[in-house]
């Protein structure tokens, strides 16, 4: 479970490489040891696992997450307390999320989730806005979430009402 700290706060530091590949350290030693994560860790933590997703991209999300799941829990360990930058050299992907760290969007929203509102502006569901947009249902849910909850609403129409005010459609 430290590890998986540590992976967020990484994820929020913009870190999106050092977090995926926490989390996959942490699965995979969670797995080793037979733990399974309850709903509501799952529920804390998946905003910060999409969000590093979304930075990265799927391929690039998956190969980190497999780089951390081959570490032991000493790597995994010193890994995470080092100050270093990994020792693979980051790829145009991957350096990519150190640049957009900083907000450009109101509220704080991620690029991905202004994607994910300028489609609900337009009308689209979830299951829509999960197939043009190649995720599943649930992360498209997990956006929203994260954007009501950015925007202080709790409803569609009051985020699209944010995004006209804003001109983000």
């Amino acid at each position: 479970m430290s590890l998986e700290g540590l992976a967020c706060v990484a994820g929020a530091e913009g870190e999106a490489v050092r977090a995926a590949r926490l989390f996959g350290a942490a699965e995979a030693l969670m797995e080793a040891i037979g733990y399974r994560l309850v709903p509501q860790e799952n529920a804390i933590l998946e905003p910060y696992r999409a969000s590093v997703r979304s930075r990265l991209g799927e391929v690039a999300s998956e190969k980190a997450v497999a780089e951390g799941g081959a570490m032991g829990l000493d790597q995994a360990t010193a890994y995470a307390l080092s100050e270093e930058q990994p020792s693979t050299p980051p790829s145009p992907a991957t350096s990519q999320p150190s640049v957009s760290s900083t907000p450009e969007h109101p509220a704080g929203l991620s690029a991905r989730e202004v994607e994910v509102l300028r489609l609900v502006a337009g009308g689209l569901t979830s299951a829509q806005i999960a197939k043009e947009l190649f995720l599943s249902p649930r992360t498209v849910e997990t956006h929203l979430t994260s954007i009501y909850h950015k925007l202080g609403v709790s409803s569609r129409a009051a985020a699209v009402r944010f995004a006209l005010e804003y001109g983000l459609v």
